[in-house]
């Protein structure tokens, strides 16, 4: 399995020194062993993994293949679909367009779609985005391969809308895609323009996110990686890219290790969202029975061993990315992966323990 690692050594004053230990040459064989042992037992064809801080590389490595049938190696270029990250994005536009008074987020979203049920009417914009709509998620009904299909949003409602709705809006609390779909709808119908092109203007040329955009098959995309799956038998198999219509913002976004250390480092400042925009974003969701759902506006918001984390999971077709802010020790995980349904926490994980060992042993 051919590997690539880099370390760079230019963040000696950085306050994440005092967390990050650059592990021995021995130290670090021995953990691309242990990933190349987990992908392989896995059946993963490919991935990269990086640690990242303020825009620099701390470590990073690639693993594998990024398209088997040609042959071609995961580079640091690589272009991968990172699945429900991509919500992030979407809320972080919508943010935007609440500081500029086009969007309230207690709106009700039959302001901005009009012919949606009526089990639906008053369910509001910060419902959608904290996930306590209570919206069915059509993909748990049309299944992972309903990305694989071109369908419109009448459709995509029309599967929603096939199932009662979960609970009643505001009362519970369970993850759904739907309700991204919608928010992706309503950022298209207020600002006038495509998804992607609104994202393209507000977040990716500010943030230089030179690669990112929604995925769309038909398209030609230097780096992209292909994205594969097991078949019964175990043997690997090619999965369909994801196409554009299916998902939208809720998980159709291809990106790369550099423009999601740009969007990581521009988190860090006010360019895309206010101070006060992201404290709503990365706050927990209270519910009625008085639990706080470690979920805020397309982020997860969680400790992991003792560190204030920020990030999201994503898998679609043939993909799993993983981004993991630790804001105190101004530091990230990113990992990307060419398989659908493995389990990629071992390569994450054991990378961030190996280069911060205070967090103790997996």
């Amino acid at each position: 399995m051919k590997l690539f690692f880099s370390l760079c050594f230019g963040l000696l004053t950085s306050p994440i020194f005092a967390q990050v230990v650059l592990p021995t040459e021995r130290e670090l064989e021995a953990l691309h062993g242990r990933i190349a042992a987990h992908m392989e037992e896995e059946n993963i064809p490919g991935a990269l993994v990086a640690l990242v801080s303020r825009g620099e590389i701390i470590h990073a490595a690639t693993y594998g293949l990024a398209n088997v049938e040609l042959s071609v190696d995961v580079s640091l270029d690589s272009v991968f679909e990172i699945g429900s990250i991509s919500k992030q994005f979407v809320t972080a536009v919508v943010m935007q367009l609440v500081q500029e008074e086009m969007i309230g987020l207690d709106d009700p979203i039959q302001n901005f779609i009009a012919d949606i049920p009526s089990e639906w009417l008053g369910v509001t914009v910060r419902q959608l985005m904290n996930h306590t709509s209570g919206i069915p998620d059509y993909e748990l009904i049309a299944s992972y391969d309903v990305y694989g299909e071109r369908i419109t949003p009448e459709q995509v409602i029309q599967i929603a809308h096939s199932r009662p709705m979960d609970f009643a809006p505001g009362t519970g609390w369970f993850y759904s895609n739907t309700g991204y779909y919608l928010l992706s709808m309503i950022v298209e119908r207020v600002a006038g323009a495509p998804l992607n092109q609104v994202l393209k203007d507000r977040i990716f040329d500010p943030a230089g996110m030179r690669s990112t955009r929604l995925a769309d098959p038909e398209a030609i995309i230097a780096n992209r990686a292909a994205g594969y799956w097991v078949n019964r038998n175990g043997d690997l198999i090619n999965r369909r890219p994801t196409e554009t219509s299916s998902t939208l913002g809720a998980g159709g976004i291809l990106s790369t290790l550099q423009d999601l250390m740009r969007w990581d480092e521009m988190l860090y400042g006010e360019q895309i969202v206010s101070s006060d925009s992201k404290a709503a974003m990365w706050a927990a969701t209270p519910l009625p029975d008085g639990i706080m759902q470690e979920y805020g506006f397309g982020w997860v918001v969680s400790d992991y061993r003792g560190m204030r984390r920020v990030g999201h999971s994503g898998q679609v077709a043939g993909f799993i990315a993983q981004f993991h802010r630790f804001i105190d020790e101004e530091l990230a995980v990113i990992m990307f992966i060419n398989r659908y349904r493995a389990n990629s926490g071992p390569i994450w994980r054991d990378t961030l323990h190996t280069f911060v060992p205070s967090l103790g042993e997996l």
